[in-house]
């Protein structure tokens, strides 16, 4: 069994400018996606349609093959994520946390796209609702 990865504030904050990287990319492609499946679902109702032609073939594989690739990088980046021991919370707002303990008790320090550096904190199962400030 893997022991769960943990981080002091400190090393939270020296993964962050690789990690804002990753999760910029997940919420990229996150918000991409619908739009890329929306897209892939038109061109391939066109394609099925009679007298549909090669150029509305075309036009579905290249269209679910966007949608596939988005998803396939979306994927690896998450995965990537995990391997770290970071927690996504939020794909979209880019909300992740990084398992932590303070005074001796398991909690997780929190982070979202778009703020500087690490300065909040809940207890395991609370949440962005619960966070506070370190």
């Amino acid at each position: 069994m893997q022991r769960l990865r943990t981080y002091t504030v400190e090393e939270a904050n020296a993964e962050l400018p690789r990690v804002k990287r990753i999760v910029a990319q997940i919420a990229q492609l996150s918000a991409l996606l619908p739009e890329l499946e929306d897209q892939a679902r038109i061109a391939e109702y066109e394609s099925k349609r009679d007298g549909a032609t090669a150029e509305q073939r075309e036009r579905y594989q290249q269209a679910r093959d966007a949608a596939s690739g988005a998803e396939h990088e979306r994927l690896k980046a998450i995965v990537t994520l995990n391997g770290l021991g970071i927690q996504l919370k939020g794909a979209l707002e880019g909300l992740i946390d990084f398992p932590s303990y303070r005074d001796g008790e398991a909690i997780e320090l929190c982070w979202k796209l778009g703020e500087e550096k690490v300065a909040h904190w809940h207890r395991v199962g609370e949440g962005y609702a619960g966070r506070k400030r370190l």
